[in-house]
């Protein structure tokens, strides 16, 4: 098993054995059983836990969640007592308690000790475990509290039970999965730390909750490298020691970039600098914190007199110079554990007084029962009483939102005054008595802290509360370092109350609450000392986005940018596989500086495998002031040229300089158009769930009820992804009258509905595709349209230019994510050409637009489908028409790409762009694949069945480097040919795969002769879905059986005479079996409905809406047929039970007496199905007469989704259509629920 596997059965292992034992106390989820019912050897411990679980009640507002809290608590505290055993047992820094050994018969060496002084106990359950246990925690608990008895959480299950524990934590080292030495590892208790929370992390997301602030820690915990932490803290703690002491050993023992030659900071105690982690976690940046400190002191103490006793330096450490706040108590307490090893590992004889690392998990009572002691005796006026019980109340919150609480400064802000150009707008003597009221009101503060504890006497809150006087005094400080890994959680997925909070505190005068890591970056800048450093790890969102704009203004003008590593997504080196997060990590300067910021580009154009190794270098290379293409310097000026002022900071300046010309928002609107709130279901259809006469066409004139939308879609350039409708009658009106109850509803920039313009995805792995938007559409917010201001630039002028590989580049450097906001648009530059220049672009990107448009002609899924490409081509074979079809697509595919290439040649040229930036677009995104060289017996027959071609096209082919390919690369690239066009493999993906240009792959593609067998399957699919809808079409009430009945011919049978009616031969027939990968009788009866669901389904977030239904009885197959969503109506119901399945009952019935007699055991098998199907049936005429009592009555305009979601629900469907997971929210649940 991995580490994370044994830190899961462990977890389990110990939940499972406090449940049993708080169930022997008479505590369980929802019930508290009489103490006097309970043994007397449990009552002591039934007290003091049902004293917590009072407080957890409070805490919590439920007692089921109150005794999960309860469990949870008592459980990791164990945990992590038996963890930290074992890793000081590693580290030999006490005889081994829990790791057990054949050489002392199976136990521990302390185990086997105790017993020889305690004998009697051999005979007592486990060899008196628990009694051993107790013992060794007390011992320990001298130097650390956690071990005590009296700890808060302290319990310890049966004994056999914590055998099996112990047992299962020494199985961890066994295991050859797990790393050697692994207790000896500085990162085993945050990695175990980070393993214990994946059960409650899945669940979390799996729940689709908002959240809130008992989730943060789940939702978002990250366990930050070693290598990073360690890059972060010497380049903030390392550099400001450095500018203390240039001439320090530690600028030869440590790699700090950018180090100071010369004394730039005044030199203080080293023992008055101090480092906090205000998202603290396990404490890995406290921990390598505490070896620099100690290389610190010890260069202090030998090589410049600093009066320190080496003895006393992790004393030193812990108690004045590293300090943590964390929502999570189980987190602290592997901090404090992990400190405590540390000290112990480099000085046994160490002690520790206290730790300044705290959980804020503490309450405190209502200020009504302390407000005496802030009022009494003193001068008070009311604006001052109303602020100290603001903010007290602020503290009692400590335990929802830990070190974002803001106590000294809302003081500042409320009695200081605000200020402007730096200075105060109070007087001296205003000044002199914010600073006495400040002193006394924090006196008070801890006074009442103190005073509630004392009046508690020693209990589970008297703990709790101490917690909170430490709290006051870490969130009262000024730090010369900030360091942090914190929560990311973004502002859409906040519940309530943090939403409240974060709202409240951090989006006034600059908006950080955009994301939980933003208000950190704000908090640790508000921490840290004028002079201070902050370093921290997040995602690089903050970079680009328009919604963290504030947040790079406050950064780019109140801190300087000494480093920053732009490192991308690396699931090998830095988070582990099942963590997708595009990283950055940097450290800032409160002080203000003239020197340019260094930027490590480790995320462009390099596989995750590689990018530390490429970090390594870069590092090694500043160091030794060498030169290395990832790395960059830039003054931060800079940084405000392009508009938003995005981190782009490796473009050169002559490329930013074309940022302050005129972009897109000069000469178009971005728009973002219609949403329905929610309401998808009801106000979207795809272009199949409608009769076609209700389709719109030109909506000015005959104003019919839906009209083609654009939401965006996947990846595809100039043209397509117009598959949905929306119900738009008397101009939207029942949209418009909806938004009076759901504000959400949008319907902007309406004076654009029904005209010219282009559209785009908003959201894109593949990056930015751009379409032409024909007039009689209108647009929704996920996919945004754009149109014109003026007519001075040509829609196809400037869809050439989005769809170019440069536009490509600088939207990736705009905004590098997935999603792409209409500021982003807006703030491309646009260069305006030369006519002549213009009319060259325009005519490919025209040519562009018809042959996407043309190719739509063959698609089911498209509103010009005219046929399939197995009735349009020729062929003898069906092969033979698949082959003419695909060859025919790649020439017009391939004619695309040779025009895309010719375009970005001469965008190139407009935008002219130097050598090195041309060189820096390629690198990014690649040549352009339409430019890359050519065989000379490709280049000749492409050329020679081109018609009519541009003059531009046939010398762009004439001019491409010939070249020649190895048989061996030609032989992949062929037996490639077999998945061509299978997911996301088409022909533009494959070309850019193998680097290869679509000229050569067209030449080989026909060379080969090879059936990509998933698109063959595509088609064939088409074919017979457009065949069975004219045959259902034709039918009287288009219902048609699998197998046939008086009257009425079997579908199979229809099928095949309609197709050798419309020119096909029986041979071609029976090749559809090919196609379709198995017989056609089978398909048709097992596969097709599924099948075409899934084609259907284009849009992740809609349901699949096929238009052909297959309703079945069951597995038997008692009674199957296909159905037409044009034709089904409540009077189908009627006819299928009165005709379909009674006439389907009497050929059953009458087979049943042929077979009576028959006793061989093939009749014996038909007779036992024939019995099976007639239950079968039976059951499925019930469920039909229900849905007639239920008043089920299908409207077509209603859509697929709402029509069938009762035959799903009653399981009368051969596979299932919409989703059901997801409870309540499920699409299955939302058509039931539909009230539309």
């Amino acid at each position: 098993m991995k580490l994370s596997e044994h830190t899961e059965h462990i977890r389990q292992l110990i939940d499972r054995a406090f449940r049993n034992r708080l169930g022997r106390m008479g505590i369980s989820e929802n019930l508290l059983s009489d103490i006097e019912t309970i043994p007397s050897e449990y009552r002591a411990e039934r007290i003091r836990m049902e004293t917590i679980r009072e407080v957890f009640i409070a805490e919590t507002g439920s007692i089921s969640d109150a005794y999960e809290k309860l469990v949870e608590e008592l459980t990791f505290t164990l945990f992590n007592r038996l963890a930290a055993l074992k890793v000081m047992e590693a580290h030999t820094l006490h005889p081994e308690i829990v790791t057990r050994r054949e050489s002392h018969g199976g136990r521990s060496f302390a185990h086997l000790a105790w017993l020889e002084q305690n004998p009697q106990a051999r005979s007592e359950e486990a060899e008196g475990l628990l009694p051993f246990i107790e013992g060794q925690l007390q011992k320990l608990a001298v130097d650390i509290p956690l071990f005590s008895p009296q700890y808060p959480y302290h319990l310890l299950p049966t004994a056999l039970e914590l055998l099996s524990i112990i047992n299962a934590f020494n199985q961890v080292e066994t295991d050859e999965q797990v790393e050697a030495d692994i207790w000896k590892s500085d990162d085993v208790l945050g990695w175990l730390y980070e393993s214990y929370n994946n059960s409650k992390k899945a669940a979390h997301k799996a729940s689709g909750e908002k959240t809130e602030y008992n989730k943060v820690s789940i939702q978002s915990q990250v366990y930050t490298p070693r290598w990073v932490v360690q890059f972060l803290v010497d380049n903030s703690l390392g550099k400001l020691y450095l500018e203390m002491y240039p001439d320090s050993e530690i600028g030869h023992k440590y790699k700090i970039a950018n180090a100071p030659a010369t004394q730039t900071r005044e030199r203080k105690p080293l023992h008055e600098i101090q480092m906090i982690d205000p998202a603290t976690g396990s404490g890995n940046f406290l921990l390598y914190g505490f070896d620099l400190f100690y290389d610190l002191y010890t260069d202090q103490i030998e090589n410049y007199g600093a009066d320190y006793n080496e003895a006393d330096i992790p004393k030193l450490i812990i108690e004045n110079n590293l300090y943590g706040v964390d929502l999570d108590d189980r987190a602290i307490q592997l901090a404090q554990l992990g400190l405590y090893i540390k000290a112990k590992r480099k000085r046994r004889t160490a002690k520790v007084e206290h730790f300044n690392i705290v959980s804020s998990d503490f309450f405190l009572p209502d200020y009504d029962e302390v407000q005496q002691i802030f009022e009494d005796n003193t001068a008070l006026d009311a604006r001052q009483k109303k602020i100290i019980r603001d903010i007290w109340n602020d503290l009692q919150q400590a335990y929802k939102f830990g070190s974002l609480i803001r106590l000294e400064e809302k003081l500042s802000i409320h009695l200081h005054g605000l200020k402007q150009d730096g200075l105060t707008l109070f007087g001296a003597q205003e000044v002199e008595n914010y600073e006495t009221f400040k002193a006394q009101f924090f006196a008070n503060l801890q006074k009442a802290v103190a005073q509630n504890t004392a009046m508690q006497g020693h209990t589970f809150l008297n703990n709790k509360t101490q917690d909170a006087i430490i709290f006051l005094q870490l969130l009262t400080k000024k730090y010369d370092v900030a360091v942090a890994n914190p929560p990311y959680t973004d502002s859409t997925d906040f519940g309530p109350e943090l939403k409240k909070f974060v709202e409240a505190n951090y989006k006034q005068p600059y908006k950080f609450n955009t994301n939980l890591y933003a208000a950190f970056i704000k908090r640790c800048c508000e921490i840290t000392t004028d002079d201070g450093y902050v370093g921290m790890i997040h995602p690089h969102t903050f970079m680009f986005i328009k919604t963290f704009e504030d947040v790079r203004k406050y950064l780019i003008e109140h801190t300087h940018i000494d480093i920053m590593v732009d490192y991308g997504l690396d699931r090998v080196n830095l988070f582990g596989p099942g963590i997708l997060l595009d990283a950055t990590w940097y450290v800032l300067s409160k002080k203000k500086k003239e020197t340019p910021g260094t930027y490590f580009n480790i995320t462009a154009n390099q596989q995750e495998k590689t990018k530390k190794a490429s970090l390594e270098q870069a590092y090694e290379d500043i160091l030794k002031n060498r030169s290395n293409p990832r790395l960059y310097t830039l003054p931060q000026e800079k940084l405000k040229i392009i508009e938003g002022w995005p981190f782009i900071y490796w473009i050169s300046d002559g490329f930013r300089e074309k940022f302050k010309g005129k972009v897109m928002d000069d000469y178009f609107y971005i728009c973002n158009g219609i949403s329905s709130g929610g309401n998808n279901e009801r106000f979207y259809r795809y272009l199949w769930e409608v009769d076609k006469d209700t389709i719109s066409f030109d909506y000015k004139i005959d104003k019919k009820k839906w009209v083609r939308i654009n939401k965006g879609g996947g990846f595809n350039k100039w043209y397509g992804n117009l598959w949905l409708l929306f119900e738009w009658a008397e101009n939207g009106k029942q949209l418009k009258e909806l938004k009076n109850s759901v504000p959400s509803v949008r319907y902007g920039y309406e004076e654009f509905y029904f005209e010219e313009g282009l559209a785009f995805t908003g959201a894109s792995s593949k990056g930015l595709s751009v379409r032409y938007q024909p007039k009689n559409c209108i647009f929704e917010r996920a996919g945004k349209s754009i149109f014109k201001k003026e007519d001075s630039v040509d829609y196809l002028l400037a869809l050439s230019i989005l769809n170019s590989s440069l536009c490509g580049y600088i939207i990736d450097a705009l905004n590098p994510t997935v999603s792409f906001q209409s500021g982003d648009i807006e703030r491309i530059p646009i260069i305006l050409p030369e006519i002549i220049i213009e009319e060259k672009i325009i005519r490919f990107a025209k040519e562009n637009v018809i042959i996407k448009e043309n190719l739509c002609d063959y698609r089911l899924i498209e509103l010009n489908y005219t046929h399939s490409p197995l009735l349009a081509f020729q062929g003898i074979a069906l092969k033979e028409r698949v082959l003419a079809y695909l060859n025919y697509e790649n020439v017009q595919l391939t004619q695309v790409l040779i025009n895309e290439a010719i375009i970005n040649e001469l965008i190139f040229e407009v935008y002219e762009l130097s050598d090195a930036d041309r060189e820096q677009v390629e690198a990014k995104m690649g040549k352009s694949i339409g430019s890359l060289p050519v065989s000379t017996e490709a280049k000749d027959a492409f050329l020679s069945q081109l018609e009519n071609p541009l003059t531009e096209v046939t010398e762009h082919i004439q001019n491409l480097s010939v070249t020649t390919f190895d048989e061996q690369q030609v032989r992949e690239i062929k037996e490639g040919f077999a998945t061509l066009y299978q997911s996301n493999n088409d022909l533009e993906e494959f070309c850019i795969r193998h680097q290869v240009n679509p000229i050569n792959v067209w030449y080989w593609f026909k060379e080969a002769n090879i059936v990509p067998q998933a698109r063959a399957t595509e088609i064939a699919l088409e074919f017979l879905a457009d065949n069975i809808r004219t045959l259902l079409q034709e039918d009287e009430d288009g219902i048609i059986p699998l197998v046939g009945l008086p009257g009425e011919e079997a579908l199979s049978q229809r099928l095949e005479k309609h197709c050798l009616q419309n020119g096909f031969t029986s041979a071609q027939y029976m090749q559809l079996d090919s196609l379709l990968g198995r017989p056609i009788n089978e398909y048709l009866e097992h596969h097709f409905f599924k099948n075409l669901s899934d084609h259907l389904n284009l849009f992740m977030y809609l349901p699949k809406t096929p238009f052909i239904w297959h309703l079945s009885s069951g597995p038997n197959q008692g009674f199957e047929a296909f159905i037409l969503i044009y034709k089904w109506n409540r009077d189908s119901l009627f006819k299928l039970k009165s005709r379909y399945i009674s006439q389907r009952v009497q050929n059953l019935e009458y087979r049943q007496i042929t077979l009576q007699d028959v006793n061989t055991a093939q009749a014996q098998a038909e007779k036992e199905k024939i019995r099976l199907q007639l239950q079968e049936i039976e059951v499925f005429k019930t469920k039909i007469e229900e849905l007639i009592a239920e008043g089920y009555d299908p409207k077509l305009d209603d859509g697929v989704g709402k029509n069938i979601a009762p035959l799903q629900k009653k399981g009368l469907l051969r596979a299932e259509v919409l989703k059901t997971t997801g409870g309540k929210k499920s699409q299955l649940e939302k058509y039931l629920n539909a009230d539309w």
